[in-house]
């Protein structure tokens, strides 16, 4: 009898057996996406943020360019995530591939978070699993700490237009880029796509209002909503430091973070160009709060806003209309990253 492991030989089902196991485990295992090769993948570490992941783009990377850092919206979805269709979406609104030629694009994976993986299912609804590490730092000040941390790293290992530092956020990122332009002098243009300028907990408050407003509550339980929210946000700002209590999916160091500071106060901080861009018809980010940044320009007498809304989009910055019965829809989105870029140059 042989009593080596080694040499003894499996029965084919046994064999049939382990090729299955290997390829679930393979499955269960972080997905790759096409991009991962796209990008150069560094790791910074500091004491205050943790591991923080960048990803730059490797076009042309001896070239002397513009540096743009791009801050995607709220939630810990990977930069590339697949579904279970397959195929691969990304948080990034921006078309990277048009731009890299010219710019030396930047990304920042959130806390904890891989650059790419497969979302995961539950009753048909995507999402991806928490982590103790996301909980622990995501706050607007790790996400501006971050981009901070990063332009500094680029600025001593690659070549870089100085001249040309741009951060763009979207939607949650809007509210960061300010904030990293007043901790890092070295930016000299912002851009904010469709993010509030106010406090981030009021826009919760004007929806209850437009619900009364537009029929779809009456005031009676619009005023109920709001005072719900007001003790909601009581308890945030009485433990605003908690990473195991949370709101709305979000712990309260997420929401008392960005809220400390506004991004109209962190843009009024500002004296470099600004563009803030918005859409008119956004369900998510309204353009009441927006509307408001504008004005406090005006009222103080600085000049360093542009302020652009495209009047019939989204917050994907999509436009909806009907033609001879037929709902024809535009995507706005390559035009007004393109707008930013173009202004950027001119201003």
């Amino acid at each position: 009898m042989n009593n080596n492991p080694a040499n003894t030989p499996y029965p084919s089902a046994i064999k049939l057996l382990m090729m299955l196991c290997i390829i679930i485990m393979s499955t269960q295992a972080r997905a790759q996406s096409p991009w991962d090769k796209f990008y150069d993948h560094d790791t910074l570490t500091t004491k205050e943020l943790g591991k923080v992941v960048i990803h730059v783009t490797k076009t042309n990377r001896n070239a002397i360019k513009p540096l743009l850092v791009y801050l995607d919206g709220s939630g810990n979805y990977p930069l590339y995530y697949r579904k279970n269709s397959g195929k691969y979406n990304t948080s990034i609104a921006l078309d990277i591939v048009k731009y890299a030629k010219d710019y030396t694009v930047v990304l920042i994976s959130k806390p904890g978070i891989p650059f790419s993986d497969s979302l995961r299912y539950q009753q048909g609804r995507a999402y991806y699993p928490d982590n103790e590490v996301y909980d622990r730092y995501y706050s607007l000040q790790w996400r501006a700490g971050t981009a901070s941390a990063a332009i500094n790293y680029l600025l001593k290992k690659i070549p870089v237009d100085q001249k040309h530092i741009l951060v763009m956020g979207y939607s949650e990122g809007s509210q960061v880029a300010p904030a990293v332009a007043v901790m890092n002098k070295k930016v000299t243009h912002v851009v904010c796509m469709v993010g509030n300028a106010l406090n981030q907990l009021y826009d919760f408050i004007i929806s209850a209002r437009l619900d009364a407003d537009q029929g779809n509550k009456t005031a009676l339980e619009s005023q109920h909503t709001v005072d719900s929210l007001y003790t909601e946000f009581a308890k945030i700002y009485a433990d605003p430091k908690s990473t195991s209590k949370k709101w709305f999916g979000a712990t309260y160091l997420k929401w008392s973070s960005f809220s400390e500071s506004t991004p109209l106060e962190n843009m009024l901080k500002l004296n470099i160009p600004i563009l803030y861009m918005g859409g008119g018809k956004d369900n998510n980010q309204t353009i009441i709060d927006m509307d408001y940044a504008k004005l406090e320009f005006l009222r103080k007498g600085k000049t360093n806003l542009t302020y652009k809304v495209y009047e019939n989009s989204n917050h994907y910055l999509q436009e909806t209309e009907m033609n001879d019965g037929k709902e024809v829809r535009t995507d706005r989105s390559d035009e007004a990253h393109q707008f930013a870029l173009t202004w950027s140059k001119a201003n």
